[in-house]
């Protein structure tokens, strides 16, 4: 009886050693499997927003020179503004000149895009791991270490050979 609880000890010690390696092998087998797509779906993630956020800056630009186009013939102030951007254009009785103290104001057809924010790049962990499993040595590495592991797991934690000396025949 007592000899029992001490089998069940150590079986349990080499399931859970069993285990340990062979999991730590299963984690860099599916790092080096995973983390290359999934950077690049992360980059491509990036990339999607920041062609979404330029176009929602041409977006409002359009708009911007849509509603200047349409408020033109109504203003009389701005197609003067306007011609005498374009064109240098200064009627006889009138005057235009710049304060030096004052910045420049751009002219009325130039309408200054609305700037978002940029997403930011993807970064982090798994980022930075993708990044280094890049380098073949890197992978061979890692790979050589997953069946290492794995061999030790195997080889270790095998269960013991229960036949006896006399059983030759199975």
């Amino acid at each position: 009886m007592e000899r029992e609880p001490a089998s069940r000890l150590f079986a349990a010690g080499r399931l859970v050693g069993f285990v340990s390696l062979a999991g730590l092998a299963m984690l860099i087998l599916a790092g080096l499997v995973l983390l290359p797509p999934y950077a690049r779906w992360q980059q491509a993630e990036y990339e999607k927003e920041c062609l979404a956020t330029a176009c929602r800056e041409s977006e409002a630009l359009i708009t911007a020179q849509e509603r200047m186009i349409a408020d033109l013939p109504e203003s009389e102030v701005l197609t003067k503004r306007l011609a005498l951007s374009q064109g240098e254009l200064c009627p006889e009785n009138e005057f235009v000149f710049s304060r030096p103290d004052r910045p420049r104001r751009p002219p009325p057809d130039v309408i200054l895009p609305i700037r978002y924010p940029r997403p930011a790049p993807p970064n982090g962990f798994l980022m930075q791991a993708s990044v280094k499993l890049r380098n073949a040595g890197t992978r061979r590495g890692l790979l050589l270490l997953a069946t290492g592991c794995l061999l030790m797991a195997m080889f270790l934690f095998a269960p013991p050979d229960r036949r006896r000396k006399g059983d030759h025949n199975r």
